[in-house]
């Protein structure tokens, strides 16, 4: 299986609650963007229009390698359309309040998928499995951009106290834009860490280079990294710290899978392996209702749960849930509660040669369609 061959075969039309209404304080607008992320898109806005980027409303944010179609607002935005290298907004009237993620309903999916060595009876018998029994509501790589070098989370560090590992991870291995963008400043910071002075130039954003200042004028020690937390962009925290409660997420859905006897076939990721089930037994009705909230130290749950969530923070030498916390204000563990199963919708495929297919499907907010792929194409294999 091969999907993202070209940004055309993976293409995402948001579906939101939110449309024109003649008159309102905010701009709304139709973004299409490709072979960017959403964050860089409205950086590049934010700056060309000189507003704070947190004043632009979106519901989510998309792959970069993905051709992408989503909503945004801007307050006393400019009634018309605008563009850039890879990116277009197109102006569709005038709204009384912003877009968020509250607003946001899911997405729709069209997605080619190449180099498939499924027949078409063989997809359309899976496809009805996923349909029946839907499959694990699991965060994909998508979510785990910050942690894509492999050295671990900056939000964990953080909670077992170590602040500039935590910082270094941010600053240096992970990056709140697009990756490129930011090699050479991250390439000196990882030379003259943690003497960060000759790399104030490099700095992508403001707030990164006044950071790098408080760093250079102040005696590296805990206390220094400690109150350099404060100068971290409030945004990109959150991220970081949603980042680690998602994987914490995964391990418990998964460790309750397992527990269940639901496992018959494990996939590897980025972050190590997701178990699937291929159907559910008669009476195995628990996991179609099942939320399970993201871990938090302010969750008070029965002891049957409990003892599962604290299972696998001890694994990460967390002792329990009271102490998924940081001393970093902005760096907070938020919960929500999470469905367990996702069922995709409006299910179609088209071959448009023996190896390759042509799938649409809905899928509510917050779910990653390339899992859907994954169960679809990789079952067995």
């Amino acid at each position: 299986m091969r999907i993202k061959a070209r940004p055309e075969d993976f293409v995402v039309y948001e579906v939101a609650d939110i449309h024109p209404e003649g008159q309102g304080e905010y701009a709304l607008y139709r973004l299409w963007k490709k072979d960017l992320t959403t964050w860089d898109v409205l950086g590049e806005i934010a700056r060309r229009l000189r507003l704070r980027q947190d004043l632009i409303g979106y519901g989510g944010l998309k792959d970069r390698h993905a051709v992408a179609y989503q909503f945004v607002t801007i307050p006393r935005g400019p009634r018309r359309d605008l563009q850039g290298r890879g990116w277009r907004l197109e102006y569709l009237g005038q709204v009384s309040s912003p877009m968020n993620k509250a607003r946001l309903q899911g997405n729709l999916f069209e997605i080619t998928v190449r180099e498939v060595d499924r027949s078409e009876e063989e997809l359309a018998r899976e496809m009805e499995a996923v349909s029946r029994y839907g499959i694990p509501n699991y965060f994909d790589e998508q979510r785990f951009g910050s942690v894509r070098h492999g050295r671990g989370f900056a939000a964990r560090e953080a909670v077992c106290g170590n602040y500039e590992k935590a910082l270094y991870l941010l600053l240096v291995e992970g990056s709140q834009y697009e990756y490129q963008r930011t090699a050479s400043f991250r390439e000196c910071l990882r030379r003259h860490w943690p003497r960060v002075a000759p790399c104030l130039e490099l700095a992508p954003s403001p707030w990164e280079k006044r950071l790098l200042e408080f760093l250079s004028s102040h005696r590296p020690s805990k206390r220094t990294f400690k109150r350099a937390f404060a100068l971290v962009d409030r945004e990109y925290l959150l991220l970081l710290a949603h980042a680690y409660q998602a994987y914490l997420w995964n391990e418990i859905l998964k460790l309750y899978l397992l527990q269940r006897g639901l496992v018959h076939f494990r996939l590897s990721y980025l972050l190590g392996e997701l178990y699937f089930y291929r159907e559910l037994p008669p009476g195995e009705s628990e996991l179609f209702t099942l939320k399970l909230p993201l871990p938090s130290p302010r969750l008070r749950l029965s002891e049957r749960w409990r003892d599962l969530y604290q299972e696998v923070l001890r694994r990460e030498g967390i002792e329990d849930l009271s102490r998924l916390r940081t001393l970093v204000r902005g760096l907070v563990f938020k919960t929500y509660p999470r469905e367990a199963v996702v069922f995709p919708r409006e299910m179609s495929f088209r071959f448009e040669d023996p190896r390759t297919v042509r799938l649409r499907f809905f899928l509510p907010r917050g779910s990653y369609a390339t899992l859907v792929l994954k169960r679809l194409f990789r079952a067995g294999t």
